[in-house]
Formats: structure tokens, C-alpha cells, sequence
């Protein structure tokens, strides 16, 4: 069995970082850090874990903030190589990686009073690890001066730092607080996200992307609009980039969205649909086909997906989209696809006897196909 992550903060990698502070510091009561560091740590997560050693190292650093902070930079590694991905496999000297995010949540604690010396630690820190969930406070508390700087860092040569500006404003980055008036006002960030979208790292990309993914959450159709104007006269990667930042709103069957990847919900009809058998047993399969159809005198790119509407406690029914075929219908060509799909005990769905309905989306507009019942499961659970 693989070891929790939350392991990356143990013994042996807390006395890393008390090794390297110490030869950086030779005041730094190692001893005494180590036993209070180690004081309830099994009983913590990753993200209290990190936050527990900056509360440690505020009581043995000095009290002064920037001689704390002198000390901490100090023991850092060269800034990270970068081949279009983060290499966290650094053969320097110094701290870097996941061991270090507790000198960011340093920051995050006890530098909010300090914007300027904290911003310029973040920028540094990022390079050996991300700094994207400690800078959201600073970016809430100082949001004109933060952005006027994150458009700086835009331009900056380390694609970390780059990636960072897409990353720490993300309105819901997971894990990491939320940005309210990002998620109100999404389109102040839109300038940083228009100056990375042809950025030279998929890294830097992929924040792009993901950033306007968390857009979409509360916004589809800016989403779709910005990405529209990208797709103008687009490069491969920006078409790629474009595809995964409407994924949220892709599931959602956003037609507005879907026309930006092509998919043209106005010449692609459902011909017929069927449901192959009517009453399913739990721990077997829901076997369907259908017809579908372009009606145009040109190809037609397509998108075929099916919705099962789940039985819940309460007897209502909830919907669920999954993925199923994708291509290119030709001028007038009509074709049959058959599918599948398992009725079987997983750890993310709670099934009910009784009835279920099924129904296709194509394009984006959904046609019903029928209802089916699903029996046994409470026989089986049991």
C-alpha cells in the first residue's frame, strides 16, 4: 500500500529542514524544533501539517519577520529546472519541493502585514514549490497593488513565476481559499490569463486553462466568449488549451461552448434511440444504441454522450452525462452506435431499486430515450 502523502512532512524530512536552518543559523535550537515539530503531527493532514511547522518555526526563527524570512530564503535550493513541466527531481543543494510549502504558509501567517517583502518571498519560493495558496491573501487584502505586479510577473523569465500569476488567481483553486471577488467580477484577471494563453510551457497553459475552467463554474458563457475569441486563427496548443478550459462547460452541454469546439448542434439530429433491456440487474450491464444523422451537405464534427437520470433516496432522479463516441459524420451520412454501460457497486455513487431513464445528448441537445428498471440492489448491499 502506498504511503499517505501526508508522509511528505516526517520525521526524517522535518530533521531535513532543521538541518538546513541550522547550518544557515546556528542559533536554530534544532532539538527543541524537532520535538515540538514531531509534538501531534500523525494526527494531522497534509495542508494542517504545513501550517503546524510554520507555527514551529515562528517560535524558534528570530521574532523579527525579515530576519526569519533571510533565514528560510537562505535555505533553498537554485530555482527548479523547467522543461515544460515542473521538475521536482533537483540534484542541487537546499530545500525545495513539497518540504518547503511550510515557509510559504510562514508567509500566508505572519507576512500579510509586510506586502512588498512577502511578495518578493513568494516569487522566490515559487520556484522550488508553489506558492499559489499563500498568495491569495495578499491578493485579497491588496488586490490593485497585487495585480499591477502579477501583470509584472506575466512577463518574467521563470515560468513558475509565470504560472503562478494564472494559478494564485484562480477564483477556486482547490484546496486553496476561494478569491470572492474574482468569482463576482472574473474579468479583472482576464488580462494576466489574454498575456499567458500562447505561453511558451504547458505547465503555464494548463493554469491558463484551469483558471478558466473555475470561470466557467459561475460564468459559462464568458468562458465560452473569451474562448471563441482565442479560436481565432488558433495554434495547435491553444487549441488544446481551449478544449480543456471548457470541459466544465462541455459536460454541462453549453451549446454556446460546444459550437467554439465545432460541435454544430443545428445539422446533427438523433434519428432514433433504444434501450435494449428494460429491466436491469444490479452488477450487470444497461445495454442502448442509437441513430444519429447529419442532415447538411457538409462533414460535420459530433459529440455523442449519454445521461443516465440516477434514482435517489427520495425517489427523484438525478442526471449523470458520460462520454461516449466523438468523430465526423459525413454529408448526409447517418450512423449507428451501440453502447454500454455497467450498473455496479462503486465507491462514488449510492444506486436504488426502482425506476432509472436514459437519454442522449448530441451536440449538446438531449433526446430521451426511455426508462429502465433497476432491480437487486438492495438485495446485493445487504
Amino acid at each position: 500500500m502506498a504511503e499517505p502523502f501526508k508522509e511528505v512532512f516526517n520525521q526524517a524530512s522535518i530533521q531535513r529542514v532543521a538541518s538546513a536552518l541550522v547550518e544557515v543559523y546556528p542559533a536554530f535550537d534544532s532539538a527543541g524544533f524537532m520535538e515540538e515539530a514531531l509534538e501531534g503531527l500523525s494526527d494531522l493532514e497534509l495542508k494542517e501539517r504545513s501550517l503546524h511547522l510554520a507555527r514551529c518555526l515562528r517560535r524558534y526563527l528570530p521574532e523579527d519577520y525579515s530576519d526569519a524570512l533571510w533565514i528560510m530564503m537562505a535555505t533553498l535550493s537554485a530555482p527548479l529546472a523547467m522543461d515544460d513541466e515542473p521538475v521536482w527531481e533537483h540534484k542541487g543543494d537546499g530545500l525545495y519541493g513539497f518540504i518547503t510549502m511550510p515557509y510559504s504558509d510562514y508567509v500566508l501567517l505572519y507576512g500579510l502585514e509586510h506586502f512588498e517583502l512577502s511578495m518578493a518571498a513568494m516569487k522566490e519560493m515559487t520556484s522550488r514549490f508553489s506558492a499559489e495558496f499563500a498568495i491569495r491573501a495578499f491578493i485579497e487584502r491588496y488586490e490593485d497593488e497585487a495585480m499591477v505586479l502579477l501583470a509584472e510577473w506575466a512577463k518574467d523569465e521563470s515560468a513558475h513565476v509565470r504560472r503562478l500569476v494564472s494559478e494564485g488567481t484562480r477564483p477556486r483553486l482547490p484546496w486553496g481559499q476561494r478569491l470572492k471577488g474574482f468569482i463576482e467580477a472574473p474579468e479583472k484577471c482576464l488580462p494576466l490569463l489574454e498575456a499567458l494563453k500562447d505561453d511558451e510551457t504547458e505547465y503555464v497553459r494548463r493554469s491558463v486553462a484551469n483558471h478558466l475552467n473555475d470561470i466557467s463554474k459561475d460564468h459559462p458563457d464568458l468562458t465560452s466568449e473569451v474562448c471563441q475569441r482565442w479560436m481565432e486563427e488558433p495554434t495547435e496548443q491553444r487549441k488544446r488549451m481551449v478544449r480543456h478550459a471548457l470541459r466544465s462547460n462541455v459536460k454541462a452541454a453549453h451549446l454556446p461552448s460546444l459550437a467554439v469546439l465545432g460541435y454544430d448542434p443545428e445539422h446533427a439530429q438523433v434519428v432514433s434511440g433504444e434501450l435494449r433491456n428494460s429491466r436491469v440487474e444490479f452488477g450487470s450491464k444497461l445495454s442502448f444504441a442509437a441513430e444519429i444523422a447529419n442532415s447538411s451537405d457538409q462533414p460535420i464534427s459530433y459529440m455523442l454522450d449519454f445521461v443516465i437520470y440516477h434514482r435517489k433516496a427520495n425517489g427523484t432522479l438525478a442526471p449523470k452525462v458520460f462520454k461516449w463516441k466523438r468523430g465526423e459524420l459525413r454529408a448526409g451520412q447517418t450512423l449507428s452506435v451501440a453502447g454500454q454501460h455497467s450498473m455496479r457497486p462503486i465507491t462514488t455513487r449510492r444506486y436504488y431499486d426502482g425506476e432509472h431513464k436514459l437519454a442522449i445528448l448530441l451536440n449538446g441537445v438531449e433526446t430521451t430515450v426511455g426508462s429502465f428498471e433497476l432491480v437487486g440492489v438492495e438485495e446485493m448491499m445487504a
